[in-house]
């Protein structure tokens, strides 16, 4: 079978695309030409109107008209992307399904990797790298642990085998294939605008074959201050966040009492719990978001019993532990102090020096205020130079936390596979560690022509670990004022948006 050609009229496609339109007219155009003119033929795109206001469903039919490939279909009522992308799915006739938020663009190759790698494989899932597109490009800053999922090649039996998996919540990066969605009745929870993520980790558990390419195949939209923001743009609305905690709790039933998916099911809760905090600075100037996001957080708490949260760092710790206690002025307090903060030695270890450490009245154990690994506001880049051939790079970090972690620096390429790591020196100042990494291995067999390396800090404590992209805000002020640098003939060191964070630029 050749999975490339173009469908005959009276063959079906490998591939259905599902659009989810609604209200998108001024990018729809975009879209849809993103997908009919992708490198890989063998498709349907099947556009859904979700009963639109403005000029989508017209735009929808122009495209009908024009492309035997392209179907639209018009709903009656406004029901939501849940409900929209469940019909999608339902109306598919391909072997493989995608689903597309309509103000978003694919690469022109995206589908053709994507489906190369389900077709030899033979694939329940197959995931590829997104970027967000802004008004000034291409960025991942956004991105937390997502770039980490998608920065290397893997096929996995089971989402045991990498459970990180699961920060990737997202559905419009994949294709999926359509007789496993059916299979293990997979859909969104109709009515839910946080749907994905529910419906994506189910996916990954019941997928007996999953495949990640460390290829770009998605951008996700952005949009610019003043337009009408879509869901993911405006967390911190109360409907948005009450649907949110609607939806963690939902995903936290899905996978009671199913055999082998406690660990994946408590990893999902912490990683809801992390993500619901992104918008707990809120609630300083908002009483009414205040009074939304306490009763929720401490409804999810009392859900997750005693989950082991410890992963999240000091700061997210105590914000948790305050909440429990119902100390909300405290609470408000520490969410108006500056991110970074003092720490205090005690008996060999580190805290963060805080009202509530060690503070009789309020009785808060002293252990949820350790820092036992690199936690953003406790350490920094201070260092960052050229020197004899070396690219030079000074951690600055309290000697008592480095002493109960392992940590590396290293230079991953933001659209390949290529891993480059730094060679630690060791202590070269009180609470000051030096690595270090030859310019000559920059230039090395490239990846692509003018290839990105993002630089990066991974962290091992006990069983936890974790990673940092080292952002602008992870850069001691002589640092960011020193960038961009030239570290060698066709190599700059400098802050990339693209990259979110420090990266090397090969030119």
């Amino acid at each position: 079978m050749d999975c490339n050609r173009p469908a005959a009229s009276d063959d079906l496609p490998l591939l259905s695309i599902v659009v989810l339109v609604y209200n998108t007219a001024e990018y729809l155009e975009e879209c849809f030409d993103s997908l009919l003119e992708q490198q890989y033929r063998n498709i349907e795109v099947i556009a859904i109107d979700d009963a639109s206001t403005d000029a989508s469903l017209e735009i929808c039919r122009a495209y009908e008209a024009k492309d035997a490939r392209f179907r639209c279909v018009a709903k009656a009522s406004n029901d939501g992307g849940a409900v929209v992308g469940n019909l999608g799915v339902g109306l598919a006739r391909g072997e493989y399904v995608a689903l597309v938020d309509s103000d978003d663009v694919v690469t022109a190759q995206g589908y053709a990797r994507l489906m190369a790698e389900a077709v030899a494989a033979s694939a329940d899932i197959v995931i590829g790298r997104a970027a967000r597109l802004t008004e000034s490009g291409i960025s991942a800053a956004a991105f937390l642990y997502e770039p980490f999922v998608w920065a290397r090649r893997r096929t996995l039996e089971s989402v045991h085998e990498f459970p990180e998996l699961m920060h990737d919540g997202f559905y419009w990066n994949k294709v999926f294939r359509r007789t496993f969605l059916i299979e293990h009745h997979l859909g969104m929870v109709p009515g839910l605008l946080y749907a994905d993520r529910p419906f994506v980790h189910k996916a990954y558990f019941h997928s007996r074959k999953t495949v990640v390419i460390p290829d770009l195949v998605y951008l996700w939209r952005s949009r610019p201050s003043g337009a009408s923001l879509s869901i993911t743009q405006n967390k911190s609305a109360s409907a948005n966040f009450l649907d949110r905690m609607r939806s963690v709790e939902i995903e936290w039933a899905d996978f009671e009492g199913v055999a082998q998916a406690d660990s994946y099911r408590r990893m999902i809760a912490v990683s809801n719990l992390q993500r619901a905090l992104h918008v707990s600075h809120e609630i300083v100037a908002s009483p009414s978001f205040r009074t939304v996001f306490v009763e929720g957080m401490q409804r999810l708490l009392r859900l997750y019993g005693d989950l082991d949260y410890r992963s999240l760092g000091v700061r997210r710790c105590l914000y948790l532990e305050l909440l429990k206690r119902n100390e909300i002025g405290g609470l408000c307090y520490l969410l108006g102090l500056p991110t970074g903060g003092d720490l205090v030695e005690l008996d060999g270890a580190c805290y963060w020096k805080q009202p509530f450490l060690d503070n009789a009245e309020l009785e808060i154990g002293r252990e949820i205020s350790r820092v036992d690994f690199p936690t953003i506001g406790f350490f920094n880049v201070s260092e960052l130079t050229l020197a004899n051939g070396q690219l030079r790079l000074g951690l600055s970090l309290h000697d008592a936390v480095m002493t109960r972690c392992s940590l590396s620096f290293e230079l991953h390429s933001l659209y390949g596979e290529r891993t480059l790591a730094f060679e630690a020196q060791g202590q070269i100042a009180p609470h000051l560690y030096g690595f270090s990494l030859p310019v000559a291995e920059l230039s090395q067999n490239p990846v692509a022509e003018s290839e990105l390396l993002g630089l990066v800090l991974k962290y091992t404590c006990g069983q936890a670990q974790g990673y940092y992209r080292i952002g602008w805000s992870l850069l001691a002020a002589e640092v960011q004022s020193r960038l961009p640098l030239s570290v060698g003939s066709g190599l700059q060191l400098l802050y990339s948006a693209e990259a979110g964070g420090v990266a090397i630029r090969l030119y």
